[in-house]
């Protein structure tokens, strides 16, 4: 019990570890909409569902909530609280111990170790193929990102990876193709020195090649995904018991994006708001997920498209989270019917979900219909699908793998892109720092 109690600090830190997500479209269904026989009770179960995707793609699961409720055969009804990460992840200790938890919720992959570890979530390895859910049926990736050791923890649900959004009016005005984004560092980089220019005569450069923020998730994120590239290149060791990241891979990856500010100059120095950048039309390409649509849409004279991550060392690999649907340990069964029928909804109708929200279905079905590929932009984040990487799943994650001044990686790409520190001395510090916590 004290453990738990002092996990909860861990959790108030939960938000800080995730990204915000977005975008929107037209609806549609997947052809995977076949339910699976499960016998529920002749009269209405009522379940909690507690949303903790951000706005404004939160309003796609309500509507799929709606047309749940409108359309099922089960005799479930969804009652849904929408929450803030933050807000989700410290109260659900606080009800799980008051005996008042919600019956399903969104949940990270991010989260899942913490909150298995605190024993509220529910084992699912024996109703998942009670269900209809398969392993042949889903990206590899997402599919094992929902386990725990030998066991099953949630429903795959989505997945975000890193991708290259690029502005195609600028890649013309700069010779470039836009049909043949860059695909190898040399690519890249030729790429960014072509788009970084001073376009006004005045004699600064006033666009620059990439936008890269200093601090928040998406810098470490970035980093992470070159070292991934890097052949046998891990953040931490085999048991995740200790730093692994302080080496050459580490180090060249590190100094590569040193290099972009300082040697390169294809990036704005101490840059605030890339995406802003890029819909000013200031930078001229972006590394972000797939929730950086709905922002780019919205911007009507902006014309852009986007491509997997280069590959700028061995392999290709990019950093990304899911969401995730899980049960807390009730052991109410037919509240914990009622939700599994409700998981299956929202998996079968992830479609919708990639076409409003922007976030990549994980079902094999849906990303090989033919709806699914006319969704032009989504097919670059697609083909990372099997390369992504999650961050290693460990107790102490929302610290560790933290978006806060004072979190590790943080303070590793901020050393380095402000100048602050040579790139070998913040790995030292970082690796001390991040040793330290996975001690606690």
């Amino acid at each position: 019990m004290l453990k738990k109690y002092r996990m909860l600090a861990l959790l108030l830190a939960f938000s800080l570890v995730f990204a915000a997500c977005s975008t929107a479209s037209e609806t549609a269904k997947t052809a995977d909409t076949a339910s699976t026989e499960v016998e529920m009770p002749a009269e209405k179960t009522t379940i909690v569902f507690w949303n903790g995707v951000g706005a404004p793609e939160n309003v796609v699961l309500t509507e799929l909530v709606k047309e749940y409720n409108e359309t099922n055969q089960d005799n479930v009804y969804v009652e849904e609280v929408i929450l803030d990460w933050s807000t989700l992840y410290s109260k659900i200790l606080l009800d799980f111990e008051t005996g008042t938890p919600p019956d399903i919720m969104t949940i990270q992959q991010s989260g899942l170790y913490q909150n298995v570890d605190l024993g509220i979530l529910a084992d699912l390895t024996n109703l998942m193929p009670e269900y209809g859910f398969a392993k042949e049926d889903f990206i590899e990736s997402a599919w094992n990102g929902s386990f725990i050791g030998d066991k099953q923890y949630a429903v795959p649900f989505d997945l975000h990876p890193l991708a290259l959004y690029y502005n195609v009016g600028l890649f013309e005005e700069a010779g470039l193709d836009p049909a043949n984004p860059p695909a190898t560092m040399e690519e890249f980089l030729n790429a960014a020195q072509a788009l970084t220019k001073d376009t006004s005569g005045d004699g600064t450069t006033d666009q620059y090649g990439l936008g890269l923020a200093y601090s928040g998730g998406l810098p470490f994120r970035l980093w992470m995904s070159l070292l991934w590239q890097h052949e046998g290149a891990e953040i931490l060791n085999e048991d995740n018991t200790a730093a692994a990241f302080n080496t050459d891979a580490g180090l060249e990856s590190l100094e590569f994006l040193y290099d972009l500010v300082y040697t390169y100059k294809v990036i704005p120095e101490q840059e605030q708001s890339p995406d802003d950048d890029f819909m000013k039309g200031i930078v001229g390409m972006v590394i972000s997920g797939p929730w950086s649509q709905f922002d780019f849409n919205s911007v009507e004279e902006l014309e852009y498209a986007t491509a997997p991550l280069p590959v700028f060392y061995d392999q290709e690999a990019a950093w990304a989270d899911s969401h995730m649907l899980a049960l807390p340990d009730t052991k109410d069964e037919t509240r914990m019917a009622a939700a599994m029928s409700f998981a299956r909804f929202l998996s079968d109708n992830s479609l919708i979900w990639t076409q409003k929200a922007g976030h990549l279905p994980v079902k094999l079905s849906v990303l090989e219909s033919n709806e699914f590929e006319e969704l032009e932009k989504a097919q670059a984040f697609a083909v990372t699908l099997p390369n992504a990487h999650y961050y290693p799943s460990i107790k102490n994650e929302s610290l560790v793998f933290g978006r806060d001044s004072n979190s590790p990686f943080v303070v590793l790409m901020e050393s380095t892109l402000l100048n602050a520190m040579t790139p070998q001395e913040a790995l030292n510090e970082v690796e001390t720092m991040v040793n330290e916590l996975l001690g606690q």
